[in-house]
């Protein structure tokens, strides 16, 4: 028996339905994306995704009634929670199967007001937005050279939440900013 593609998921005090992601019809379009050479890893879902995300629930207010724009969105629980307050979002990932699996998602949930914007950000139209929100996304110095680029020609807020590898606490000696939270390896902080 094929187990069900998605499950109640608890976020903050609201239910949702989050994809399984070891479904065997996800892994199998996930697969055939790797094959085709979409060199990403989004099979799993990030602990600071999962941390974001927790974080998120408990600060609706800052993005409740905004245009946010998701980067890196993968099929990530942060999206349900922004989706669900913001007035609109535009979810982005350099892979295509992502963005198709996490509007799917969205809709499970009732949540229509989601734009699917898929390939690299740095090389997309972005539209303007109120806020910007991103998940681990600065981990090597071509991914640390790509945010930077977009924070130079971003003009509003970000929330950037990632883990302290190389990179990233050089974009912080750089950028004026405040740590929003800390927990286990994530660090969540506003620009």
């Amino acid at each position: 028996m094929t187990p069900p593609l998605f499950k109640p998921y608890l976020i903050g005090t609201e239910t949702f339905s989050l994809m399984e992601l070891d479904h065997p019809r996800v892994e199998k379009e996930i697969m055939d994306e790797m094959s085709r050479g979409i060199e990403v890893y989004y099979d799993r879902r990030w602990e600071t995704t999962g941390v974001l995300t927790e974080w998120l629930a408990q600060n609706t207010g800052l993005f409740l009634g905004k245009r946010v724009l998701i980067l890196g969105a993968g099929v990530g629980a942060e999206t349900l929670i922004l989706g669900r307050h913001a007035s609109h979002v535009w979810i982005n990932d350099l892979a295509p199967t992502a963005v198709t699996l996490c509007q799917e998602q969205l809709v499970e949930n009732g949540i229509h007001n989601a734009t699917s914007l898929p390939g690299r950000y740095e090389q997309l139209d972005l539209p303007e937005v109120d806020l910007v929100v991103a998940s681990f996304l600065v981990y090597n110095e071509d991914t640390y050279r790509s945010m930077s680029t977009f924070m130079d020609e971003h003009q509003g807020e970000i929330i950037l939440v990632n883990e302290r590898l190389a990179p990233f606490p050089k974009l912080l000696t750089e950028r004026p900013h405040k740590i929003l939270f800390e927990k286990d390896a994530a660090l969540g902080v506003h620009f």
